[in-house]
Order: structure tokens, then sequence, then C-alpha cells
């Protein structure tokens, strides 16, 4: 199999998006989960992410009997990084006139929804970054591990034909 050589691309070479792009799909990245990616042509993963950050936003709202996400708890703020889903759905809970009580998972239910926001910040994190030119380096790709371990005991190079 023939191997292809990478270049490296020094940082001051590096081709992105013009400034208002850069906004907008950081934008669209926060507001949907995954569009950010969608946007810059990585649609496996901005499918993944999208159901990824969403199924655990929303599994844990339902464990929560959709009543943890609102506008009047401190943890909104971290709700808040899931995007559009979370700000639907404190509108949505804030006009019921009479409130469920959450089930007795609502504190494992709150910890769901908490860490879907995290894990959509490191998300924008990642298209600001890839909007911006870079990462470069994260991309090559490494041999795995094991190819590695073999390359050593066998002494060579090239272990695809093993």
């Amino acid at each position: 199999m023939k191997q292809v050589q990478q270049k490296t691309v020094a940082p001051s070479d590096r081709k992105g998006l013009s400034g208002d792009e850069i906004f907008l799909v950081t934008l669209l990245a926060w507001l949907v989960p995954g569009a950010g990616h969608w946007m810059l042509h990585m649609r496996t993963k901005a499918v993944c992410y999208f159901a990824a950050v969403l199924g655990l936003f929303f599994a844990g709202a339902a464990l929560g009997n959709f009543t943890i996400v609102n506008f009047r708890s401190y943890a909104f703020l971290l709700h808040a990084c899931t995007g559009a889903a979370s700000f639907a759905m404190s509108m949505i809970t804030s006009r019921l006139s009479e409130m469920p009580n959450p089930t007795r998972w609502g504190d494992i239910g709150t910890t769901m929804t908490w860490i879907a926001g995290a894990l959509n910040v490191l998300l924008i994190a990642d298209v600001f970054d890839r909007a911006n030119g870079g990462p470069f380096e994260a991309d090559k790709p490494k041999p795995s591990y094991a190819r590695r371990i073999l390359q050593r005991i066998m002494g060579r190079k090239n272990c695809s034909n093993t």
C-alpha cells in the first residue's frame, strides 16, 4: 500500500474563513449542536454531534420530567450552552400553569443536561478553531497503538500486511 506524505502547514499559512463567516459558523454551532460542523462540510461528524448533544440533553430532561430546564435555575447557564433547544424547553415549561414534580431521577437528569451543555461548548471551540484554519497536527493520520507495537517488535516501518 502506498503511503502518502503530508505536508505540515505553518500557522501563518493557514487559510480560514473571514471574520463574518467565522462568527456565523460559531453562532450556528451554538444554536444547533452540529450545525457548525455541517457548515464546514463535516456532515458525518455534524450528525453524530447533533444526536449526541441533543440526545443527552433530552434524555436528561425526560429524567427530570421536563421541569429541570427553566430560566429560574442557576443551572440554566449550562443548559443555555446547548442552544435553541434549552430556550424552547424553558419557555414551554415556564408557561405551564401547574408544574409537575421532577422524578426521583431529576438530579441525574440535571447532570446529563449540564454535560450536554459542556460538550456543546467543546464542539463550539472545535468549530471556531477549524473555521480559523486549524487544526493541522491533529488531522494527521497516526498509526494505531497496535501497529506501533508491531513496528517495534518486527523492526519494520510498514506493517500494513500484518
